[in-house]
């Protein structure tokens, strides 16, 4: 089950990036409005929950979570996610290492950040990311050693 996880996690990541893509061609639409938006929550669990490295807030369902990425929306001109690598965690847990790409709205200066993502997977749906700024203390979140 643990490879059927880690292709969940791609898939998500996938489906994220072609939404983001679809609100940036067509700014000034509201982002849950932009098409693709159903297909990134279809493959959350409703509870979802998210501990974003962009807030000290725990974000949870559909109407949170749109409001956390509107909000970040608001100060960036651009944003993505590339996916480094997606490691099993057994379990029900992957973590993946990621690059956030953003461009600032105002200044239009790229902006890098990479994250260490602890997902946990249910039921073949997103129920649980965990950010982190460090590699070690997102292996050790997810039981994994260097």
């Amino acid at each position: 089950m643990s490879q059927e996880n880690v292709e969940v996690a791609r898939e998500w990541y996938d489906v994220v990036n072609r939404w983001l893509e679809s609100y940036w061609a067509s700014p000034g639409q509201p982002l849950g409005e932009t098409p693709g938006t159903d297909g990134v929550f279809d493959r959350m669990c409703q509870d979802a929950e998210w501990d974003w490295l962009f807030s000290p807030e725990t974000f949870r369902g559909r109407d949170q979570l749109l409001r956390a990425a509107a909000d970040f929306i608001d100060t960036v001109g651009e944003w993505r996610i590339e996916v480094e690598e997606l490691i099993d965690g057994g379990r029900d847990r992957v973590l993946a290492i990621l690059r956030v790409l953003a461009r600032g709205r105002g200044s239009g200066a790229p902006v890098y950040q990479r994250v260490f993502s602890l997902i946990t997977v249910r039921d073949g749906k997103i129920a649980r990311i965990h950010d982190y700024t460090e590699r070690a203390k997102a292996l050790e979140a997810a039981g994994l050693s260097e």
